[in-house]
């Protein structure tokens, strides 16, 4: 088994594609535009994510930054329904009782991480939380690079468990393994076609290493 796990937060151990969807939706139905579903949300999902709108969105009469703020409001809107996905509270147990250093590697703003993390009783879990200072979609290489030398972080003992392309795409640039769990932001296919391991739940006993 690893040492070092390095976490996704969205969609990977909180199970939020469905509240970023409802945002998504509150946003083309104030532009009047078709609402998508969740299979058309997790088919389009891409990185940077200017792609993914690009799809749904006129990019060309629509600021960006009109879109980064009006989502975080309307994702705000929902965060009622925000919840962990079943079984990650027992996996991360699983793996402190292992000895294993938890980070937090993510997009999102590191307040708002640790608000939740915190509110959902998993904050003690996490050596670090390596989120954003903003919340545009960035850098997540970046910081992790730093965290990696500054810590001497050993690169085959680490893996990134995550449920994107983007993920895997950061763990191929660190140098280190990959899990994408498929109950996330992004479509099977997708997934699969980054040739790493990919569960379906963290309920799933045979998770590779674990």
């Amino acid at each position: 088994m690893k040492k070092y796990i390095i976490w996704d937060w969205n969609g990977t151990i909180v199970d939020d594609a469905g509240i970023a969807l409802d945002a998504v939706n509150d946003m083309l139905r104030e532009q009047h535009r078709p609402e998508i579903t969740l299979e058309e949300y997790r088919n389009a999902m891409d990185t940077p994510i200017l792609r993914f709108y690009e799809q749904f969105f006129d990019m060309k009469a629509t600021d960006f930054n009109w879109i980064t703020e009006r989502f975080q409001s309307y994702y705000e809107n929902h965060k009622d329904q925000l919840r962990l996905h079943e079984g990650v509270e027992g996996l991360l147990e699983y793996c402190r009782q292992k000895g294993c250093h938890q980070i937090i590697l993510s997009s999102s703003a590191t307040r708002i991480i640790q608000f939740y993390a915190k509110l959902f009783g998993v904050a003690d879990y996490f050596e670090a939380v390596l989120g954003a200072d903003d919340l545009l979609a960035a850098g997540k290489i970046e910081r992790a690079v730093g965290y990696f030398e500054q810590n001497k972080i050993p690169k085959a003992e680490t893996v990134m468990i995550g449920d994107s392309v983007h993920d895997f795409d950061v763990s191929q640039a660190l140098g280190i393994d990959c899990i994408l769990m498929s109950g996330g932001h992004q479509d099977l296919q997708s997934l699969q076609s980054c040739g790493c391991p990919v569960i379906t739940s963290f309920q799933d006993h045979s998770i590779p290493g674990f």
